[in-house]
């Protein structure tokens, strides 16, 4: 009888148990599909959480740990043509032919049994069996190919033997997990109001700046170029078409990796239907950057090509646009600093100093509030100066109030709040005054 699988260890000790159950389900599918009689057979690679994280990034660009991978060598209908050309024809390879290769986290079907409260064996079959028809071509994009898919494997599981209910204890702590997951997902997934929804939706900006390489890029670009913008004689239409056009840029890249998200959290093997998915998200990526040239040829074409000493003159001569230039940068520079905070690279930062995005933009504002008014020197400036302050006082401590920050979070906050724009600020008037 030949040898349908293959098992490989890869950092990972040599189980008798693991061998024979694969062995058994293999052999099922493969009495299933009808491969018996052709020289194709698979590779089954058992491994840990680290090795099989590697491998997810690597091939999907995702960095966490999963429970199972396929890699097919076959498209579905090369596979049907190639079943029906060899089959009862065992000479044409003496040496077989290789189906695919399934990786399996043997941590994770411990965890994932344990979790749904079955045995183990229960769980690695399905490991198995789940691997096994993405290497037949099958997937779970679309619901009635995932409810194609799903009928295969219980059908295979059943006349192994191999059930859900592993025992009728077992079968009410499974179901009794489920529907608590169940619940934390919907949970998870529904705001209970405007302020949650506004939490989450910055919880989001907040994990793009984090992951993205390219947004990371990308806000250091903005950051240049609202500065760059800053030299010339921008009138209010012209700002705003500026301001928008590194907007979509950013808004581009969001939904890029949103939809990359999506497709890889149902899409476990290549797909061209994912790739086409993906290919589009990055092409209107593309076509924000084209946009984003023109714009800036029509901008500053004209500009630089007369550019001279005059230029920084508009930096006092625009304090609209410095102001609002000003609270572009700080909030990008917010978004950088929480971002920082929030990964395990930096922990000292993480626990005693994560940002306040509401503290550090309240005392920029009133920052650049006293030194536009400073110049007047008036009842009316010094009331407007004072009232800032307290405003931005009240905003830090509704922070400490509703245990969001701590009060070393808030202090810090509005330190960087003052000191970005006093150093902005600075430097615009410093460069002024040396070229005046």
């Amino acid at each position: 009888m030949k040898e349908n699988c293959e098992i490989i260890y890869k950092s990972l000790e040599k189980k008798e148990k693991y061998e024979s159950t694969i062995k058994e389900v293999v052999n099922e599918c493969f009495k299933k599909e009808h491969l018996d009689a052709t020289n194709l057979y698979l590779s089954v690679t058992l491994t840990n959480a680290e090795e099989i994280e590697k491998l997810n990034m690597q091939y999907r660009n995702i960095d966490r740990p999963t429970d199972v991978l396929s890699f097919p060598m076959f498209e579905k209908e090369e596979l049907d043509n190639f079943i029906k050309e060899t089959s009862n024809n065992t000479d044409v390879n003496s040496e077989g032919d290789i189906l695919g290769d399934i990786v399996i986290s043997i941590p994770k079907v411990y965890e994932q049994a344990e979790e749904y409260g079955h045995s183990f064996e229960r769980e690695l079959a399905y490991m198995v069996v789940h691997g096994f028809y993405h290497l037949m071509g099958y997937d779970h994009i679309e619901e009635a190919d995932r409810v194609k898919m799903r009928e295969k494997e219980e059908d295979v599981l059943s006349k192994l033997g191999i059930k859900r209910e592993t025992s009728p204890e077992r079968s009410e702590k499974e179901l009794e997990k489920i529907e608590e997951k169940e619940k934390n997902k919907k949970h998870k997934t529904s705001n209970s109001g405007i302020l949650d929804a506004w939490k989450n939706a910055i919880d989001g900006v907040i994990y793009a700046t984090t992951t993205q390489r390219n947004i990371k890029i990308q806000l250091v670009l903005a950051v240049l170029v609202v500065i760059a913008s800053l030299f010339f004689d921008l009138n209010r239409a012209e700002f705003l078409c500026f301001l928008f056009t590194i907007i979509l840029i950013l808004l581009a890249e969001m939904f890029n990796t949103a939809i990359e998200t999506v497709v890889d959290l149902y899409v476990d093997v290549y797909h061209p239907k994912a790739k086409i998915a993906k290919d589009v998200a990055a092409g209107g990526v593309v076509i924000t950057a084209i946009n984003a040239i023109i714009v800036a040829y029509f901008l500053f074409f004209d500009k630089i090509s007369d550019i001279g000493l005059n230029f920084i003159k508009n930096v006092i001569n625009s304090p609209v646009h410095l102001a609002f230039s000003v609270i572009v940068i700080v909030v990008i520079a917010i978004v950088a600093l929480i971002a920082t905070a929030r990964t395990n690279k930096h922990k000292g930062l993480n626990h005693k100093f994560i940002p306040s995005g509401f503290t550090t933009l309240a005392f920029a504002a009133n920052t650049i509030i006293w030194i536009v008014t400073e110049s007047s020197r008036n009842i009316a400036s010094t009331i407007i100066i004072t009232l800032s302050l307290v405003l931005s006082i009240l905003v830090a401590a509704s922070r400490i109030e509703a245990k969001a920050h701590k009060v070393s979070e808030v202090v810090f906050s509005s330190c960087v709040g003052i000191i970005v724009v006093l150093c902005l600020y600075g430097i615009a008037f410093g460069i002024t005054s040396m070229q005046i």
